[in-house]
């Protein structure tokens, strides 16, 4: 029996995460805004709270692959149509180095009521797409 038991659980597909989030909606939101705006800065990045959360808590080099999580997770965004200008106003205004948020909007093109709307929009989606992940419950497998 023990032997079937442990054939079982090595051979199940979809891994399981256990137990509540350490934190809640609220504070996880605002640690992934600070987690976006610390991102060029190494030091600040690495000591943000989102390295405290769930969805960090089983990477061995938690920075990078955090930072990638976080890249991948804005990309995704523009899977949606309603994403695609809320991906470009996260881009242009954390990953691309620009100094402002006005300078981010004239980067897109974007005049700078309606890039804040759409960085809003941004923020919105991809704190729901990582809070999904913080979730227990199976993870998802590409």
């Amino acid at each position: 029996m023990d032997t079937w038991l442990q054939r079982f659980i090595s051979d199940t597909d979809i891994p399981v995460r256990s137990g509540p989030s350490p934190v809640s909606r609220s504070a996880f939101d605002q640690a992934v805004r600070e987690a976006l705006t610390h991102w060029r800065d190494a030091g600040a990045f690495a000591a943000c709270a989102l390295m405290r959360a769930r969805l960090a808590a089983d990477f061995s080099d938690p920075v990078e692959e955090l930072r990638a999580l976080l890249r991948q997770a804005v990309d995704d965004l523009a899977h949606d149509p309603r994403g695609v200008r809320a991906r470009e106003a996260l881009t242009a205004g954390y990953f691309s180095g620009a100094p402002t948020q006005e300078a981010a909007a004239r980067r897109i093109g974007l005049p700078f009521g309606t890039y804040r709307r759409h960085l809003r929009q941004g923020l919105d989606l991809l704190c729901e797409a990582l809070w999904q992940r913080e979730l227990p419950g199976p993870v998802e497998t590409p």
